[in-house]
């Protein structure tokens, strides 16, 4: 793992081979496998985010533990990089297929600390995440292009994560999507003693103490 940019300057940060190629390739594997035959087959779109212009296949953390694993398991690692306290919020898997854009955006307060993980491309063809170099506490609407702020321009591997505050940078995929499909995570945290604390855990646990019974 290597770590390109100074997060805490810029509020972003590129992180590449945050993991291994065979793990994310086994990751979406796993997606595919426990999805596709379930009511939601992976070919179908199922949901319609305001920041796309079509539907997009979609499965979140409380449907998928697996994704609730992954955002603990990181959640180390992303406190190691950030230096601060964090707690999760929530994860999601996304497909986009050929010709989508994610318009340019900012979060809501369960996303104080993002990452987006590439899983992998049909094509190999690396399309782009893009990173406002300016940070801005307002909560825009979604539009098509940073206008006339400055952005930076992040070619991701499979395997490769770009960090980000969620809430302040706005962030986008402003260019179509040069594969057939390609395979993405979001996770999400908020600072353990920050402001948006309450978001925690949003991922459909619960942090109430527990007792076990035994017979």
């Amino acid at each position: 793992m290597r770590v390109y940019g100074d997060y805490a300057d810029t509020g972003h940060a590129h992180i590449k081979q945050l993991l291994d190629e065979n793990v994310v390739r086994a990751i979406l594997n796993d997606i595919k496998r426990d999805c596709a035959p379930s009511d939601i087959k992976i070919n179908e779109p199922n949901r319609h985010a305001v920041i796309l212009k079509r539907k997009s296949f979609e499965v979140y953390g409380p449907s998928y533990t697996p994704l609730k694993f992954l955002l603990w398991g990181l959640t180390p690692v992303m406190e190691k990089l950030i230096k601060v306290p964090l707690e999760p919020t929530y994860s999601f898997f996304r497909i986009y297929r050929k010709g989508d854009i994610c318009r340019v955006h900012s979060d809501r307060d369960a996303c104080e600390h993002s990452l987006s993980l590439t899983l992998g491309y049909s094509d190999d063809a690396i399309w782009p995440f893009h990173v406002s170099k300016e940070l801005s506490p307002e909560v825009p609407a979604p539009t098509d292009d940073f206008g006339d702020t400055p952005y930076a321009d992040f070619a991701m591997e499979p395997g490769d994560a770009v960090m980000y505050r969620g809430i302040e940078a706005n962030h986008a995929r402003i260019y179509p999507n040069p594969n057939e499909w390609s395979a993405h995570i979001f996770l999400h945290w908020v600072e353990r003693h920050g402001q948006f604390a309450d978001e925690a855990f949003e991922c459909g646990s619960s942090t109430e103490p527990v007792d076990f019974v035994f017979a």
